[in-house]
């Protein structure tokens, strides 16, 4: 493994990995979501039970949100003429920085545009407005069965998987 070999710094040793020489053009930018939401996000996060909870933050939940919306194809929503609060500023993907390159290729997909790499703030537009319409999905997902939440979601995406491939 990399992590046990002699290339790979100790902690302390200075050095650093790929993934924390990232730059991350979403540090400064808030992920906004539909109000209407944020008490059931809440609620699949914060439980302790990780079967009633299945997100260990709500940005897991947001961006499951937008890979659903980008499978089903489903239209944008229009966050700006919605109530929407901020879950959290863009910084939180400095610890998952490969969402930043998802973010910017899913943005080029569906502008048919490399420029838009460029532009943070209208990526992270494309995606929350991707996100919020997929969010419904989510959450039905996650009340759709006779499990656990966690459980559902899991039939419930497998299911969404072989329907859409």
């Amino acid at each position: 493994m990399l992590k046990n070999s002699r290339w790979y710094p100790k902690a302390g040793q200075g050095g650093s990995t790929m993934a924390d020489r990232q730059h991350n053009p979403f540090a400064n930018i808030d992920i906004m979501v539909p109000f209407e939401f944020q008490d059931e996000i809440k609620r699949y996060n914060e439980d302790r039970v990780s079967d009633d909870a299945p997100f260990a933050r709500q940005v897991d939940i947001w961006f499951l949100a937008l890979c659903v919306a980008v499978r089903l194809e489903l239209a944008p929503a229009d966050l700006p003429n919605r109530k929407t609060y901020k879950m959290i500023t863009g910084a939180i993907f400095a610890s998952d920085p490969w969402r930043i390159q998802a973010l910017t290729l899913i943005a080029m997909s569906r502008t048919d545009d490399i420029k838009i790499a460029a532009e943070p703030r209208r990526i992270m537009s494309i995606a929350s407005d991707l996100a919020a319409a997929g969010l419904p999905h989510v959450l039905q997902m996650l009340r759709d069965g006779d499990g656990d939440p966690i459980w559902n979601l899991s039939d419930n995406l497998e299911e969404m998987l072989r329907k859409a491939a």
